[in-house]
């Protein structure tokens, strides 16, 4: 049996149920269960021929995955903890020598004008927080934006340097069997917000994707996904710049798994894989 588990918070926040009943289609009603725990659970239900899915961060549930000795797609906590805080991205990614967009949220006196620069939550995914007031063009905007990010959205921001290009993500997923990691990458247009994918742009779908066959780009998320020491799977995100470098902006280790989100897109355009294939990679990638 395959079980999906998520906590009850996760399930509120995420609308993990509307897109279960996908699994379910492309795996079979009686292949796929979905468990909506506390975070104290012990998951007694599991069984050790099971595959656990992961669909939540909780350290308390991760480890009592573990504790069942069943496959699943978790990673050590300490890479969801590491993955949620941009700053410690930033870091983490300079310290193996990899280019990340410069941050400047410590160093505010620094900013210049005439420089763009790109202001975002310090914590959070799928576009959270991101419109086109992120890319402010002065430093008066960026000193606004941060004030919006901590009183609206009551979190600290990262400010970085703005890079004037594209979106474009790239799917790693291993097979635990083999040992090969796929990689498919997609670019993403979303002309009508900058070039940027906003929270609107994102859950309305106003974007077109492609597939993008480039040697470096995956060479880049290849790395990145070994330096952390990722078993399962991922998705990277990444900044084109008009210079032809691409630049990591984000770690995804619980990427949405729906008919329409990046992993499936990527799978599908990159290796004319079905939905059902792509789930299936997903929970090959389980050890």
């Amino acid at each position: 049996m395959i079980w999906s588990i998520t906590s009850k918070e996760e399930m509120e926040n995420y609308g993990i149920s509307s897109v279960f009943k996908y699994y379910r289609e492309a795996l079979g009603k009686d292949n796929v269960k979905l468990a909506v725990v506390n975070e104290n659970d012990n998951l007694d239900f599991l069984q050790k021929k099971d595959v656990a899915l992961l669909r939540t961060a909780s350290e308390s549930l991760i480890k009592a995955i573990r504790s069942k000795g069943v496959k699943t797609t978790s990673e050590d906590f300490s890479k969801y903890e590491l993955v949620k805080d941009k700053e410690k991205v930033f870091r983490f990614l300079c310290c193996c020598g990899i280019r990340a967009p410069k941050q400047y949220q410590n160093h505010l006196s620094s900013l210049q004008e005439g420089k763009s620069y790109f202001v975002k939550p310090r914590y959070g995914s799928d576009s959270f927080g991101i419109s086109e007031k992120s890319i402010c063009r002065t430093p008066k905007k960026v000193i606004e934006q941060m004030r919006y990010i901590k009183e609206e959205l009551g979190m600290e921001s990262i400010v970085e340097e703005y890079i004037a290009g594209s979106d474009c993500t790239v799917t790693c997923i291993n097979n635990c069997t083999t040992n090969e990691l796929l990689l498919c990458s997609i670019s993403i247009d979303c002309n009508e917000t900058n070039g940027i994918q906003t929270r609107d742009c994102k859950v309305g779908f106003k974007e077109c994707c492609s597939a993008i066959n480039d040697v470096e780009l995956n060479r880049l998320a290849s790395e990145i996904f070994h330096y952390l020491e990722l078993k399962s799977h991922a998705r990277i995100d990444f900044r084109k710049g008009i210079d032809g470098r691409y630049y990591p902006i984000d770690i995804n280790l619980l990427p949405g798994l729906g008919p329409l989100d990046h992993l499936s897109k990527s799978l599908l355009l990159c290796k004319n894989m079905s939905y059902i294939d792509a789930l299936k990679a997903v929970i090959a990638s389980a050890s």
